[in-house]
Formats: structure tokens, sequence, C-alpha cells
């Protein structure tokens, strides 16, 4: 899936799409140019290094362009070639090329200079999203290393939503993931605080699934807290039985990925 998530997308959509782990979804798929990109910058990282990989990415076009292309490799690099290490490169320099150059239109070109600082946005969610275990993603191992990557990348992604101001629901998905980074490295008295954050932005925007599905979260943080694991288990038993009383696509998902959160969480 694209976890690349633009603002003004619909409630039911940005729903499916935080959590979802399916085959990736990109309208620019089956774009030659984006596969000639790919199979360049592939052929670079094993002739050569990642510091002449990103010197190519930089010539591909005007900055805004050059920012999407990197948030393409992330996505290419997670779900074709399932190399983490490598989108955790590109990411990481893909936001720091995407910063820099929407400082330099601030002057010139305010709109372009928040449409390629939105990119940086979308690439610290999906490098955040990428290196949090709790999917369970099959072919993809994440180090503590990675851990701290992701936190980073989940706190920077927080800050560009707040600075770009693009709403309650925004807020809330970046709050879920820094709760969820939190949570993966064991901070759980962090994660509780963020998840609570999300949930309270969900309810403000009437996102009834995605208020459900933080207060499992929630519980689910205070099982793995253990000393708080009775009052965990009720919050997780009440969202779990909410969330089965809507019956929605949204919910159901949820319901599925409470389970296996707690489930590789739990084996850890």
């Amino acid at each position: 899936m694209s976890r690349s998530l633009k603002a003004g997308m619909t409630t039911v959509v940005l729903l499916t799409a935080i959590l979802s782990v399916q085959a990736l979804a990109d309208e620019k798929k089956d774009d030659p140019e984006r596969a000639r990109i790919l199979a360049q910058v592939k052929q670079l990282l094993q002739d050569a290094d990642s510091y002449k990989a990103i010197e190519f990415i930089s010539k591909q076009g005007e900055p805004l362009e050059v920012s999407k292309r990197y948030s393409d490799l992330v996505n290419d690099f997670y779900w074709k070639e399932k190399a983490l290490p490598h989108v955790v490169t590109l990411a990481r320099a893909g936001i720091h090329y995407s910063l820099i150059k929407s400082q330099e239109l601030v002057d010139s070109d305010l709109l372009k200079a928040n449409e390629v600082r939105d990119v940086a946005r979308v690439i610290s969610y999906n490098l955040a999203s990428y290196t949090w275990p709790g999917w369970d993603e099959e072919g993809i191992v994440i180090t503590e290393g990675d851990l701290a990557v992701g936190l980073e990348a989940a706190k920077l992604n927080l800050r560009l939503v707040e600075e770009l101001e693009l709403g309650l629901m925004s807020q809330s998905m970046a709050n879920w993931g820094l709760g969820a980074m939190h949570m993966a490295l064991r901070q759980y008295d962090e994660a509780i605080s963020a998840f609570e954050s999300s949930m309270e932005d969900a309810l403000l925007d009437e996102a009834r699934e995605f208020e459900l599905m933080n207060l499992g979260y929630i519980g689910i943080a205070k099982i793995l807290n253990g000393s708080t694991r009775d009052e965990g288990q009720t919050q997780l038993d009440e969202a779990v039985a909410e969330l089965e009383k809507l019956g929605t696509e949204d919910s159901d998902h949820f319901l599925g990925q409470l389970k296996t959160s707690l489930k590789v969480f739990a084996r850890d």
C-alpha cells in the first residue's frame, strides 16, 4: 500500500490507508520513468555507493519532482525490493533534500516551498511506518537502530503536520505514528500519551473507528507495561467490542491490526 497520505482525503480513505498492509497502490506505479530511476538507483547502490545514488537522484528535475522521486523510491524499495536498509538511507536523504529545498524556496515561491515540505512529511510518515515492527510485514527485518530512526521520523512527521496546518485527522495520524514507535521502543508512558492525543483529535474529527483503534493501542501499551495489565485489558476489550459493533471495513481492519500488534509485541 501507499502510506504517502495527502491532506484532503476523505476520512474513510484515510482510515483505511493508514494501517493497510496491501500491495503498493500508487497512481504512478506503471510510470516508466519511475521504473527507470528505480533500476538505475539499484545499480548504483550495488556497483558504487549510496552517495552516488543520491547524487543521481538530485539531478532528476526541479526540487518538487526530485522530492517526489525520493518518495517513490522509498515506497518501491520497501514494497518491491524488501530492502529496509536502502529505504532508511533514501528516506533520510529525501527528507533532508526536501527540507533544505523548501527553505530555499520560501522567499521566491511559498506555495512550492510548502509542497516540497509536504513531501518531506510524507516520507517521514512512511519511514516511521516502514520501521515499525507491528505490521509483521513478511521479508522485513527491523533492527534497534531502525526503531531509533523511525522514532525521529515520527517526531518530524508530527512537527510538519502542525507547521503545515493539515488538520485534525492528519494530526491524529501523526500522533498515532509517534505512539506506535514509542511502544516499539518499550517507552510505554510516552506511547500512551501520544495515543491519547491521537484519540482526542479523532474524537474531535468524529472519526469513530480511529478513536476506538487508539483506545485499543492504549490498552495494548498498558498490557505490555505490566503494572497496568488489567486496566489495559479492559480498555482493549472495550475497543474490540465497539469496533465489532461498527462492522465497517475500517473497523474490521483495525481489529485485525490490534490482534497482530499485540501478538508481535507480546512475543518480543
